[in-house]
């Protein structure tokens, strides 16, 4: 087994998908800490009507997903798609030394628990390839790292992925043989006391600024769309495509607030500082406070039962405790300048 296979290592998050996971092995295999680097960021961005049905959409234009969910260090990522069976480029990425990140459908990978049951868009690494067998990195529960054969990777990697009442939320969304390349383009910054008073206050400044022409942003832009998202009919297909999005574009954003949480948490510890601990916990709420509202959408949207007034609690309770943890991050940024 080459020696890069032997460096990969499975990494994941109870709040985490499979974005972040797979980022995160490419991270460690370089060098990188991934809570540094994905964590350091926190932020609400939504475009209406832009989202795909994939475990791992995140609103990242105009930047590539790398450069959004690690915007305090130079990581950058471009999407490729596979020509013939596209084996030979992910041959020639292993062989330079890159893990490829393949978009793929978990109906085809024998490890997965939809294997030959439900459709579904799913990231995962391929560390390994052979004449007949691709090995791959699935960090996601049930985790799995090994070889599956090529006949399997190929129909995953390929598939159309089509429609599935099982799951509505990540099929109809083809793989197409796409295959995420990463790399870490700079130096990576000194998390000192002073970089990370800039992140924190950064932001918290993104978070309190207006929103951008056609983009919900921050807390004014989260609270205009949780209330048009309650305002809706109940029982219509706008409320039921809605309800959709819901599911698919928060599981990111709670991911990243998860990620914050635990950055701040390691950077409180390291520097006892009580206040970054505090913020810590503050974030934290806020991401556990999404899932009661994505939760709430998702057995609506599956149910048809779109109890929207159920909907408005969860989402007045997360921006509260939203509120919240801005104030205690302000009070952590305080804290930071007194002591650079």
């Amino acid at each position: 087994m080459s020696d890069t296979a032997q460096r990969i290592q499975l990494w994941t998050r109870d709040l985490g998908s499979c974005l972040h996971a797979t980022l995160a092995t490419v991270l460690l295999h370089d060098g990188h800490d991934p809570v540094t680097v994905l964590g350091a960021p926190w932020e609400f961005r939504r475009r209406p009507g832009a989202w795909t049905s994939e475990e791992y959409y995140f609103l990242s234009e105009p930047d590539s997903l790398a450069q959004r969910l690690a915007l305090y260090h130079p990581f950058e990522s471009t999407w490729h798609r596979g020509g013939g069976d596209g084996l030979d480029e992910l041959r020639d990425a292993l062989a330079a030394g890159v893990l490829p990140i393949a978009a793929v459908d978990n109906f085809y990978l024998p490890f997965r628990p939809a294997f030959h049951d439900v459709h579904a868009a799913h990231l995962l690494v391929v560390y390994r390839i052979t004449s007949s067998e691709v090995f791959v990195s699935d960090a996601q529960p049930p985790a799995f790292q090994g070889a599956i054969p090529v006949s399997d990777f190929l129909a995953s990697w390929g598939s159309p992925n089509p429609p599935d009442d099982a799951d509505v939320f990540f099929s109809a969304s083809p793989s197409g043989r796409r295959w995420l390349r990463t790399r870490m383009r700079g130096p990576v910054p000194e998390p000192d006391l002073d970089w990370l008073g800039r992140v924190i206050r950064d932001n918290v400044a993104r978070y309190r600024r207006e929103s951008a022409a056609g983009i919900q942003t921050g807390v004014a832009g989260l609270r205009r769309y949780l209330d048009e998202l309650c305002s809706l009919t109940p029982g219509t297909d706008a409320a039921a495509d809605a309800l959709s999005e819901l599911y698919v574009i928060s599981w990111n954003i709670q991911a990243q607030t998860g990620l914050h949480a635990e950055f701040l948490r390691q950077q409180g510890k390291r520097w006892e500082i009580l206040e970054l601990a505090e913020a810590a916990a503050g974030v934290d709420a806020v991401a556990h406070g999404w899932t009661g509202v994505r939760m709430t959408g998702a057995h609506a949207r599956v149910w048809e039962r779109h109890r929207f007034d159920e909907l408005r609690r969860h989402s007045t309770e997360l921006v509260r405790r939203l509120d919240v943890a801005l104030e205690q991050l302000d009070l952590a940024a305080d804290v930071l300048s007194r002591s650079v």
